[in-house]
């Protein structure tokens, strides 16, 4: 019997205990000294405005936790093992604005709210109701009788779900789960028009996956995977009387995507993107690391996609935010080869630019060829003249762009350093490259590209000629000039070819920037071929008189 009445007046006390928590002010001075022993019906008493906070409502759109730009995902590039190189990054959605007030709706839900004590995180009540015209209603039968004091509130909606303190969320209900929360809230005795606000947050962070390139994709299908079975967070747990956060368990995820097509435009787009049929859901903490990407169905750059892996492989953990909406952006790269400073050949993933180590200084056009593309204008850029001169002076001389191109080509090489390809009409050195009566050739073969070069054999830059162009057009941009003119081509594919790894693009992003470049064919005494790469489409003209100045792009011979 006495260690019965010992047992029972230990629990009397812990109760005293726990309604001392929600019914003494002696320890909070905030009541002004109001307590009467008076408690305040809060259901009663006060109004609990309701908010609602959009994706990323809490961050300046655009930046990140750690204050850059964007979050990247990998600085180095990924192959995908079919030709097909792929970078991702991860950033905040940009695109998603915040509604206004007036517009903001909360979705037509019961709605918990819970009390505790500021101080001691005391448990001190529940009540239960809906959210309308913005306001809490409460709707049940219990009500929070408080003494003054100091309170947090905490409201969730029936995605959530209860145990004591602790409210868990599943991934399955992370997308419609909301939390609200305010804390250190002074109640006085009596009340005059007391307003509570909550802020209601989504508890899961929001993904969209979408994919650019620089050509046009459809019919693109992948799975978004978990590395394995314990990586990815199943569930959350909110711990409503201290507001933490904690993991709960975690499963294998699997979830099947599909990407919207991109019909081509007539003037050809310089990007393609599409955007995944659905927003994943992840909960807060869910380290992005832990997912892969595999594409089932789907092709770019006239080359197959399934079966390809993409693992996104961050340099440093990167993690979710609570009420984050992220970007998952899969920029899908064609492998263009390079020519780097020391004569070997690779990769953007060799280069500087995707993580490696070598300088490239041209775009290689034709292996079989030994041709390449310079990344820069030569000239500074600057326009110049193809020659002063108005007589004949190529060996080589067309009446059509059908003969330059494909009956009979030349070699742009050939053009600037042959001197049986000069005309006895050419006054001084035979050797175009070297007679300063054509600026032009003398502009193309003296490009330097900012580096000393030490392959093997020396490098020799020229002016191209129509044809060399051509293979420009075919390579760089996937278009052909066996078609109508002008020439169809990815010029926004063409420009990431020098874009890339740092070279001036080739194309202009407008009519009215283009840029105009000498070819070495001469189409008669009087006019030179030169090359429009236009954004949508590449033109060789030829009505253009020899004295007037355009750009000039080297090719080279390594």
């Amino acid at each position: 019997m006495k260690i019965k009445r010992l047992t029972d007046c230990f629990l009397l006390l812990l109760a005293a205990g726990i309604l001392a928590a929600c019914s003494s002010n002696d320890d909070n001075k905030e009541n002004n000294g109001t307590d009467d022993g008076k408690k305040v019906n809060i259901a009663n008493a006060v109004t609990f405005k309701v908010d609602f906070a959009d994706y990323n409502a809490e961050q300046e759109v655009g930046v990140t936790r750690a204050g850059n730009q964007e979050e990247k995902i990998g600085q180095q590039v990924i192959g995908l093992g079919n030709r097909i190189l792929a970078q991702c990054t991860l950033q905040r959605d940009t695109t998603k604005q915040l509604q206004t007030i007036a517009t903001r709706a909360l979705p037509d839900d019961t709605y918990t709210m819970l009390a505790y004590d500021h101080t001691t995180h005391a448990f001190c009540g529940t009540m239960s109701g809906t959210v309308t015209g913005g306001n809490f209603r409460y709707a049940g039968y219990e009500s929070i009788e408080i003494p003054a004091g100091t309170y947090d509130f905490v409201l969730f909606n029936s995605k959530v779900s209860r145990s004591g303190n602790l409210l868990t969320v599943t991934r399955a209900n992370a997308g419609d789960a909301l939390i609200g929360r305010t804390t250190g809230k002074v109640i006085p005795a009596s009340p005059q028009h007391q307003l509570v606000s909550f802020t209601m947050k989504h508890v899961a962070a929001k993904v969209k996956l979408k994919l650019t390139g620089y050509m046009s994709f459809s019919g693109v299908a992948a799975t978004l995977t978990s590395i394995n079975a314990t990586d990815i967070p199943s569930s959350s747990i909110y711990d409503a009387s201290t507001g933490t956060w904690s993991l709960g368990t975690a499963a294998a995820v699997s979830e099947n995507i599909t990407y919207g097509a991109n019909p081509e435009t007539a003037t050809l787009s310089e990007t393609y993107t599409a955007l995944s049929n659905k927003d994943l859901f992840f909960m807060p903490s869910t380290d992005i690391s832990k997912l892969k990407l595999t594409f089932t169905a789907g092709g770019i750059y006239n080359l197959n996609m399934a079966g390809a892996n993409l693992p996104f492989v961050p340099t440093t953990p990167l993690q979710l935010d609570q009420n984050g909406s992220y970007v998952l952006n899969v920029n899908l790269i064609y492998r263009f080869l390079y020519l780097m400073s020391d004569g070997t050949t690779g990769l953007i993933d060799k280069t500087t630019f995707g993580g490696g180590t070598k300088t490239p200084i041209a775009v290689i056009l034709s292996r079989s060829k030994r041709m390449a593309i310079a990344l820069h204008d030569a000239n500074g850029g600057n326009n110049i003249n193809w020659s002063e001169s108005i007589k004949r002076s190529n060996t080589y001389n067309f009446n059509s762009l059908g003969d330059a191109i494909f009956h009979n080509p030349q070699s742009g090489y050939e053009e600037t350093y042959n001197p049986s390809y000069t005309t006895g009409n050419v006054t001084g050195n035979k050797i175009k490259a070297y007679n300063p009566n054509f600026p032009a050739f003398g502009a193309a073969a003296s490009y330097y590209p900012g580096v000393a070069y030490t392959g093997s054999p020396a490098l020799k830059w020229y002016l191209p000629s129509c044809s060399d162009f051509e293979k420009m057009l075919t390579t760089l941009g996937f278009g052909s000039a066996h078609t109508n003119w002008p020439y169809k081509w990815y010029w926004g594919l063409a420009n990431t070819a020098f874009s890339q790894v740092g070279g001036t693009r080739i194309a202009p992003q407008s009519i009215y920037s283009g840029r105009a470049y000498w070819s070495s064919t001469e189409y008669n005494a009087n006019y030179a071929v030169y090359v429009n790469p236009n954004y949508g489409n590449l033109r060789f003209e030829t009505d253009m008189n020899k004295r007037v100045w355009l750009n000039i792009r080297s090719f080279a011979k390594y």
